[in-house]
């Protein structure tokens, strides 16, 4: 995967939308329709899936003319059809309960079959191996549609029914990285192109001096593994005095990371702020110097680029798109990721500067060529 500064993105010339050497007269007016779990409630909510949401808007100013619908099933809480960004929205209000999923499937294939019949899907793109890829199998197969399939997280790791409609099928599934592809390759033995998530570098604001030492970014969870976090930061404060450290997120771990902060005595080290709107995410993220993330599991990281953009070193386990550089810093296990952050600490003339992982030139065009196949 290429890895570009802005200099270097300024110096090769890479352009925000060289789409039209896939754009044949007859493609223009396709209609392409997202299943997904859950949605953005309005233009305002910033938080619900920022990956989705920035490939999205990429997706609308590639394909000015096509229709492009999205069907959320459980999440916004409302029956309301919207306009997010030029992209019509419709709610099925599945709300998360298990004795509503049938009728909601039902709801979402009625749904299919009016649009079908309005104005002909010609593609299909679910996200997650899960009820939308299932209920976009079945319209794709019975209609000879195209369907794609982003697996998103655990769905590559953890075996679920909903994959058995994908075996031995034509659908055209799609990981974020390589230790993604090789979870869904050992789980299922399904084959998969890896298109990884790309940035809107217009909403990041200007690099500042670092006043966060080290900034943790992600829901408080299992998954997450911020026991580990606070572990690695009682050992880094004995030996870096007056550390600042900042955790952002919310979740059902909050109160027994609360009580062992307290119990560590780190009160005064590690500020726990809660969710966040990403803008106010990204700017804590300009004014932070590490970003240490002890996740044991990520399909892909979109808080990893985000981080990488707003100048920011990077300390974790090999997870997502991880990879060893020398603005990352790869550990296996929790001593590796202590010592990561005390060398870093210890620098004092590393100037910020911002980096790109994936560029939205790359991951569009990779998806335009999967929906024209």
């Amino acid at each position: 995967m290429a890895c570009f500064d802005s200099a270097q993105r300024a110096e090769i010339g890479i352009a925000r939308f060289p789409f039209t050497w896939k754009l044949k007269m007859k493609e223009i007016k396709q209609h392409i329709v997202f299943l997904t779990p859950g949605f953005a409630k309005s233009e305002v909510d910033s938080t619900t899936i920022p990956a989705l949401q920035v490939f999205l808007k990429s997706m609308r100013n590639a394909l000015p003319e096509a229709k492009l619908t999205l069907l959320a099933f459980q999440f916004p809480f409302t029956r309301k059809k919207y306009n997010w960004h030029g992209i019509e929205i419709i709610p099925l209000d599945g709300r998360n309960k298990k004795f509503q999923k049938l009728l909601i499937w039902r709801k979402a294939r009625r749904t299919l079959q009016k649009l079908h019949k309005k104005e002909k899907i010609d593609t299909i793109h679910s996200f997650w191996i899960g009820e939308c890829s299932r209920v976009g199998q079945k319209f794709a197969k019975k209609h000879k549609v195209n369907h794609v399939v982003t697996v998103m997280g655990q769905d590559a790791s953890i075996k679920n029914s909903y994959a058995k409609n994908l075996m031995n099928s034509n659908v055209k599934m799609v990981t974020l990285s390589e230790n993604h592809q090789a979870k869904l390759t050992k789980t299922y033995n399904l084959n998969s192109t890896i298109i990884p998530w790309h940035l809107d570098v217009s909403e990041f604001p200007p690099l500042t001096e670092s006043t966060i030492d080290i900034l943790g970014v992600g829901s408080l969870n299992t998954i997450k593994n911020y026991v580990d976090f606070i572990d690695v930061i009682s050992a880094v404060a004995k030996t870096h005095k007056n550390l600042k450290v900042t955790i952002i997120g919310d979740g059902s771990m909050r109160s027994e990371l609360e009580t062992k902060i307290k119990n560590l005595q780190l009160e005064n080290t590690i500020s726990l702020l809660g969710e966040l709107p990403r803008t106010e995410v990204l700017k804590k993220m300009a004014q932070a110097k590490i970003l240490l993330h002890t996740s044991m599991y990520e399909s892909f990281g979109f808080v990893f680029l985000e981080a990488l953009y707003s100048g920011m070193q990077l300390v974790s386990h090999n997870v997502g798109l991880a990879k060893a550089s020398e603005n990352w810093h790869v550990g296996t296990d929790k001593i590796d990721l202590i010592e990561a952050c005390k060398i870093l600490l210890l620098e004092k003339n590393r100037q910020k500067k911002r980096v790109i992982l994936s560029t939205e030139t790359e991951t569009i065009n990779a998806y335009l060529s999967l929906y024209h196949a």
